[in-house]
C-alpha cells in the first residue's frame, strides 16, 4: 500500500528532488521498515529532528535525537537495499540543531575547526550504521529551498545537490 500522505518535511524533500531533476516516488509500505522515497539511483529517508521529543542515556537530547534518527534511517536502508545498489540519502529538517551537531554525530569530532576535541563515544553513530548512509542533507527550516549543508561520502553525490557543487 502506498503511504497515504506526506508530512510537510516529506513534501518539501519530494519537491526539492523534483526541482533538481531527480524524480523520486513514495515507497510502498510493507511489514519491513522502508525508506520514504525511491528514485532511479537513490533512496531517500526524511527525518524531522526535534531534540525535545527524545530521551536517551546521555543528558544531551540533541545528539541523541540525531543519532536515533540516523540509526533508524540506516536500518531502513539496510532492510530495503541490503546490497547497497542505490545511494542512500538522509534529508534532515531541524531548526533545533546546527551544522556541527550533525558533523559531531557523523565523525566523532567536535567540529571541523576543533578536530582535536573528541566527541563522546556514546553519541557517535556506529560504523555499521554509517556504512548504510551515503549523504546527509540538512535543511534548517521547512521553507529552505536548498540544504544548508550536505555531508557526502563521495563527490559523485553532489549531483543530487547542485547548489552545493561549489563548496
Amino acid at each position: 500500500m502506498i503511504k497515504p500522505f506526506m508530512n510537510q518535511s516529506e513534501d518539501n524533500a519530494y519537491k526539492y528532488f523534483f526541482r533538481t531533476k531527480h524524480i523520486i516516488n513514495r515507497v510502498s509500505e510493507t511489514d519491513m521498515k522502508t525508506p520514504d522515497f525511491e528514485g532511479e539511483e537513490i533512496l531517500v529517508e526524511v527525518k524531522q529532528v526535534d531534540p525535545a521529543e527524545v530521551e536517551g542515556l546521555s543528558n544531551d537530547s540533541t545528539y541523541n535525537a540525531l543519532k536515533n534518527n540516523l540509526r533508524d534511517a540506516a536500518r531502513k536502508f539496510r532492510a530495503y537495499d541490503p546490497n547497497h545498489a542505490k545511494k542512500h540519502i538522509v534529508v534532515v529538517y531541524s531548526g533545533e540543531i546546527v551544522k556541527d551537531d550533525i558533523y559531531s554525530v557523523w565523525t566523532g569530532e567536535w567540529s571541523p575547526e576543533h578536530r582535536d576535541r573528541i566527541f563522546k563515544g556514546g553519541m557517535l553513530l556506529s560504523g555499521d550504521h554509517k556504512q548504510h548512509i551515503d549523504a546527509i542533507a540538512w535543511f534548517k527550516n521547512e521553507t529552505d529551498k536548498a540544504p544548508r549543508h550536505v555531508w557526502a561520502v563521495s563527490e559523485d553525490l553532489k549531483q543530487y545537490f547542485p547548489e552545493m557543487s561549489n563548496e
